[in-house]
Formats: C-alpha cells, sequence, structure tokens
C-alpha cells in the first residue's frame, strides 16, 4: 500500500507580524451624491436629436410630394 504524504504547511515569516502591529491610517471617506433630477444636457440632446430627425424626414417628405412620390403628403 502507498503512503500519502502530507504537504507542510507553508512558512510564515516574521515580517507579518510587524506591519499588523502598527496602527492603521484612516482612509477617506466617501461622499454619496445624488444626480439632480429633471432635464439634464444628455437628454436634452436627445429631444433635440429627435425633433430634429422628424421634423427632417416631414420636409423631405412634403418635397417629394411634388413628384407624387410622398407618403403623408
Amino acid at each position: 500500500m502507498a503512503r500519502t504524504r502530507k504537504k507542510p504547511a507553508p512558512r510564515r515569516s516574521g515580517g507579518g507580524a510587524k506591519e499588523s502591529s502598527k496602527p492603521r491610517t484612516p482612509r477617506a471617506t466617501v461622499d454619496v451624491v445624488e444626480e439632480e433630477s429633471g432635464f439634464g444636457l444628455e437628454e436634452g440632446i436627445v429631444f433635440f436629436t429627435t425633433i430634429l430627425v422628424v421634423a427632417a424626414f416631414l420636409f423631405l417628405d412634403q418635397a417629394r410630394a411634388g413628384y407624387g412620390e410622398g407618403m403623408f403628403f
């Protein structure tokens, strides 16, 4: 029968004990800031671009109506 060997425990260096005895320095605090509710810059850009695309589509459709190819006009 074969015997299994136990793995030796990893050696610990003495340097770890010195670091743990040092006092911990306080970490920086993090302030939680709520976002402002309302109409921001990103929402304004999306809104303006959507209105501009719809208006462009309607103007082009009206221009094509002169040729009898418009969808709405």
